[in-house]
């Protein structure tokens, strides 16, 4: 596998200000007389792939439009749909509001295929301590959430939701929202600007009586691609949504992001800027983990960095990728609030061959937990032509138990210092565990290969067993050339054979006290 040079951008983004900008159409679909299925979603998504772009204007009074994230979230649906059935699943709705403006078509796909759009009634919301004033009673949604009998049955939660753009989110039994993914990015961390394309229409498939997965069918548009998308959608200990998608440019684009991850990281384990912050980590995600065609497996710690840094992975039929939050500790956040222990693993799993292409790494510097600054995401290596339909599928997973994931004996934490006589000496560990090195005795031969590029010195480095914990620590000072990043590698073997996966990272000379 190799990892290309690390790139810089100048400029910055805030996740959810950035989706105000886009004006996006809804397109138009009439109903048809035979029963609706995938492939009427993808006509659609090739009709509008053809015709002229024409945003619709943003209609959501200043009311709505002018509230925090707090505020906003006090507008709850309290009659959801179906509650008064037996059916599994259950549907809440979102009002347009506060970073979410686009209306959303909702509609029903009942037992027979027949479609009926779900009707606006303004008197199903609850406003808490607002005080609405002029709402229009055709206001319309702008996503939804659905809900299963999870983690309080037979009283249904809330365990998926889709909101903004193509954004959405799930937990797993007893976890709490953290990591997101989204149907499609485009042009991430590029000069000319991130482009946002947004759901405009949804079918919420009616479930059976004994359903245990829920269908939902999404069609997207912008100025720049179209999309179908089918989410099969299952809830339980680990939740997966299995996807596939149709998507049409109607131009070329710089990057297409295919199986996108948004997530946060702002400190931890002496990675990134603390500023002040008292708890000894604040993260929804710790690792990029890769798993390439030719089994070799590779943990990338996240950092929050002083400047915009993109890595990539080149890759060749890749099995997975994901963002995991590897301690499950309490202790290791000290967040009552938070839960960040109960943030969920995200683990993507390609349908098919992906052929070549690379696994792209985008990191943000922020201040703020707040605000997303991680994103991963597929870029194949050919894009398809505009009006060229591109079909790909794959299978999200959300999850808390990590364990089994990973084959071999992998990191399981890693920690950054400097020498504060010294600071361009960097002090980096490594622990590993898992695999067969659970049920190494300490006193085994291992060996580690540790290596760093762009003329770091690896000064020191030793290994050490921890016989309670039952995990190897990497030990090593490295000095990195001055304004030069540092790839380091390092994995663990013995007599011959790989015991482990390859744990890498981008190592800064410290600029000041706290940063990379």
């Amino acid at each position: 596998m190799k990892m290309h040079s690390l790139s810089y951008r100048p400029f910055a983004r805030l996740w959810l200000g950035a989706l105000l900008g886009l004006g996006l159409g809804f397109g138009t679909w009439a109903g048809a007389a035979t029963a609706f299925d995938f492939a009427q979603v993808q006509a659609q998504a090739a009709a509008l792939a053809a015709a002229p772009y024409h945003p619709e204007p943003l209609l959501t009074p200043a009311f709505l439009k002018d509230l925090t994230p707090e505020r906003y979230a006090e507008i709850q649906d309290i009659k959801p749909l179906w509650s008064n059935t037996s059916l599994p699943f259950q549907a809440q709705f979102y009002l347009p509001g506060s970073y979410f403006h686009r209306p959303e078509r909702i509609s029903v796909v009942a037992a027979d295929g027949q479609v009926e759009r779900v009707p606006f009634r303004l008197d199903d919301f609850s406003f808490g301590n607002l005080h609405p004033k002029d709402l229009p009673a055709d206001l319309g949604y702008a996503g939804f959430r659905l809900l299963y009998p999870l983690n309080t049955p037979p009283y249904h939660n809330e365990f998926i939701s889709f909101l903004g753009a193509t954004y959405f989110r799930a937990v797993g039994k007893d976890a709490v929202y953290g990591t997101s993914a989204r149907g499609i990015g485009i042009d991430t961390a590029q000069p000319s600007g991130e482009i946002f394309p947004y759901f405009t229409h949804i079918w919420l498939v009616k479930p059976a009586a004994d359903a245990k997965s829920m269908t939902v069918y999404a069609l997207m548009d912008s100025s720049v691609v179209t999309g179908a998308y089918r989410f099969v959608i299952t809830p339980g200990d680990s939740t997966t949504v299995a996807v596939d998608a149709t998507i049409y440019l109607r131009k070329p684009v710089q990057v297409l992001e295919l199986a996108p991850l948004t997530s946060m990281f702002w400190h931890g384990h002496g990675r990134g800027v603390v500023a002040g912050d008292w708890h000894p980590a604040q993260h929804d995600a710790s690792d990029l983990v890769l798993a390439n065609g030719n089994g070799e497996w590779i943990t990338r710690p996240l950092s929050n960095p002083l400047h915009i840094q993109t890595t990539t992975y080149s890759m060749d039929n890749p099995q997975g990728f994901g963002l995991i939050q590897e301690d499950r500790h309490f202790s290791a956040y000290q967040g009552i609030a938070t839960q960040y222990q109960k943030r969920p693993s995200v683990w993507v799993s390609p349908e098919g061959d992906w052929g070549k292409g690379e696994v792209r790494l985008v990191e943000l510097p922020t201040n703020n937990p707040d605000m997303d600054n991680i994103d991963a995401f597929w870029v194949p290596a050919q894009a398809p032509k505009p009006g060229q339909p591109y079909h790909f599928a794959y299978t999200l997973r959300f999850f808390l138990d990590n364990d089994g994931l990973i084959p071999l004996g992998h990191p399981v934490a890693t920690y950054l210092g400097y020498d504060v006589k010294d600071p361009s000496i960097r002090d980096v560990v490594i622990d590993f565990s898992g695999g067969a090195l659970r049920d190494l005795p300490g006193d085994m031969p291992i060996q580690v290969h540790l290596t760093a590029d762009n003329g770091a010195k690896i000064l020191a480095q030793k290994l050490q067993w921890d016989k309670d914990g039952h995990f190897w620590r990497v030990k090593a000072r490295i000095q990195p050339a001055a304004g030069v990043p540092s790839n380091v590698r390092c994995f663990l073997s013995l007599d011959g054979q790989v015991m482990s996966n390859t744990w890498t990272y981008l190592l800064h000379r410290t600029e000041v006290q706290g940063g990379q």
